[in-house]
């Protein structure tokens, strides 16, 4: 009897018109559903937007400081000093910022890996580039080699892993969505960021290798390249994460 019920016959089809479609097979409507990619891409953004204003005033703040050390010479004038101190204050609340961008980020990247694992994979990245500048840091600092300039580099790439790892999720995402438009300048962004950090990692090695013996001033060109080269990175990045929130916004609960 029930099967003369079934969505495919004549009378199943006549039952199904009278009943609310809220009520239709709801575990299949949201099968396709990432409540939790959803959220967690909304905070990987936000943390995102606070990291390229970090980025910005850490990269002006060190600017700052090179510049007023060439302008000045061996005499550093008032002036020179307070281009400095302006510079170590910018490069302060940069620093404060990026922490708080940084937490936000932990939090997203673990709310959108219930959902998608190449955001848990994004995470292990980060953790383990931690631990492990935590031990270079100590390793560095007790051999009293200066090492800003690699750490730098070794940032840039841990970043370029992690953008690489949460591209990769998004077009998964977009993939079981079936939104090709998104998976297809998912797989753009991913080749353009590798490119532009590429570049980014080989000016700021080159700026640390030649810092004791080229032109100071060289010094301040390759780390304003640096800094331009990220904030490119960040803006392709976060312009792909926007996409994301947006397919995602229908999932958010």
């Amino acid at each position: 009897m029930f099967f003369l019920l079934h969505k495919y016959t004549i009378l199943g089809k006549i039952v199904m018109e009278l009943i609310p479609e809220k009520f239709i097979n709801e575990k299949e409507k949201n099968v396709m559903k990432f409540s939790n990619a959803a959220k967690g891409v909304s905070k990987i953004f936000t943390a995102e937007i606070l990291g390229l204003i970090s980025y910005v005033l850490l990269g002006i703040g060190s600017i700052s400081v090179i510049g007023a050390a060439v302008s000045s010479g061996d005499k550093v004038s008032k002036a020179a000093t307070g281009t400095i101190v302006g510079g170590g204050v910018l490069a302060t609340i940069g620093a404060i910022i990026m922490i708080v961008g940084a937490i936000i980020n932990i939090v997203g990247l673990v709310q959108a890996g219930k959902d998608e694992p190449f955001f848990k994979y994004a995470l292990y990245a980060m953790i383990i580039f931690f631990i492990f500048s935590l031990i270079v840091n100590f390793v560095m600092s007790a051999s009293g080699y200066n090492y800003n300039g690699y750490a730098n580099s070794g940032e840039t790439l841990i970043n370029l892993i992690v953008n690489v790892l949460v591209i990769q999720g998004i077009i998964n995402l977009a993939n079981a969505k079936q939104n090709a438009k998104v998976a297809s300048k998912g797989l753009l962004i991913f080749k353009l960021i590798i490119a532009v950090a590429i570049l980014e990692i080989i000016a700021s090695i080159i700026g640390a290798v030649t810092q004791s013996t080229a032109a100071a001033v060289v010094v301040l060109a390759l780390a304003l390249a640096a800094l331009v080269l990220g904030i490119v990175r960040y803006i392709m990045y976060l312009s792909m994460l926007s996409n994301a929130k947006k397919m995602l916004a229908d999932d958010a609960e």
